[in-house]
């Protein structure tokens, strides 16, 4: 029987290594998931967290969000519907697949909430959100978001969402600088007063 050379059998070797690697990233690439966190960590760890879990208020949590919600957001600022330099630039290398492995990815991670001990605020947040206001014609927030706001396709989840972040979308919504248009929410944010901003932010922060 014949043996391998030294030199033959460290190829062959090499050669195994080589071929289990590619079946590893080929498998990894079969699986939307851990396709989805790699391009998460290499695009959008930065602002949003690996797992979604953004440090800084300023970036939305996207742990928990509905992934076709994530995914029609993601195809816009492809697009160029939603407007944002740095939104542009981290979707302009990802194909459609991408996007789509990337939001099922944080849809499928544990989303966070901001714990807040001012019980009479997140009450009047409840209040507010479930039955508005009528004396400004504010409805209630739950008619759209419905009670868990635990978002759907065409809503965002804001139930955990940062209170700073909520704040400042719909002020950008009462000052005509949101990065999409919606003359329902226009509306709104014009009867939200700032104290019961506050408060929704606040009571939606806290769900969980």
């Amino acid at each position: 029987m014949k043996t391998m050379s030294g030199g033959g059998a460290w190829r062959a070797v090499g050669l195994a290594v080589a071929m289990l690697t590619a079946l590893g990233a080929q498998a990894q690439g079969a699986d939307p998931l851990a396709r989805g966190e790699r391009l998460a960590r290499e695009h959008c760890a930065v602002c949003h967290g690996a797992c979604g879990q953004s440090v800084a208020p300023n970036f939305p949590r996207l742990a928990g969000q509905n992934a076709g919600y994530l995914m029609t957001q993601l195809d816009a600022f492809a697009r160029g519907e939603r407007k944002d330099p740095t939104m542009a630039e981290k979707v302009k290398g990802l194909s459609a697949e991408d996007r789509e492995a990337v939001a099922m990815y944080y849809a499928s991670q544990k989303p966070g909430h901001t714990p807040s001990g001012d019980t009479l605020l997140l009450a009047v947040g409840q209040f507010v959100y479930e039955r508005g206001n009528r004396h400004s014609g504010l409805p209630p927030c739950a008619t759209c978001h419905g009670k868990q706001a635990a978002g759907s396709t065409e809503l965002p989840r804001l139930a955990g969402q940062h209170p700073q972040y909520l704040i400042r979308q719909i002020q950008a919504f009462r000052q005509g600088t949101a990065q999409r248009d919606s003359a329902i929410m226009r509306v709104m944010a014009h009867r939200l007063s700032d104290l019961e901003l506050e408060a929704v932010a606040a009571y939606l922060g806290n769900l969980q």
